[in-house]
């Protein structure tokens, strides 16, 4: 019975851990643009995919070849979703973005999972308004 108890609470201590983890992790990844940030945004179900808006005001912060030949590009951009919470995300591109346009990205915390152009109809008016002021 001693070890059953033991083992319980191990376990619970655990559980604990993980949820302590869960919750505080997304805020220690915010922001931060390593590939260990991703990783644990990816897996965290505390972190919720959401929508933010780019402006593509911002050059490329690195430009390499690609394993095809092909010129790749690292952008980082200071992001808003539609309640107008900011963060700034790391994504790759195969094409050099054009300036004084607009991105949708798709997102689950520092992972973006998939980006395009839209009009500047299709942005939210007060994300509007903080990407004017980039």
């Amino acid at each position: 019975m001693k070890i059953l108890g033991k083992f319980l609470s191990v376990i619970g201590v655990l559980v604990v851990l993980a949820g302590v983890g869960a919750i505080v992790l997304p805020n220690m990844t915010r922001n931060k643009h390593s590939e260990l940030a991703m990783a644990l945004d990816n897996v965290n179900p505390m972190v919720k995919a959401e929508t933010v808006y780019a402006s593509t005001n911002a050059k490329p912060v690195r430009h390499f070849i690609g394993g095809g030949g092909e010129d790749e590009y690292t952008y980082q951009l200071l992001t808003y979703n539609s309640a107008g919470k900011s963060r700034t995300l790391t994504f790759d591109s195969q094409w050099r973005l054009k300036p004084q346009k607009f991105l949708k990205i798709s997102t689950k915390g520092q992972n973006v999972e998939s980006w395009g152009a839209i009009g500047r109809e299709s942005v939210p008016s007060g994300v509007r308004q903080s990407l004017m002021m980039v």
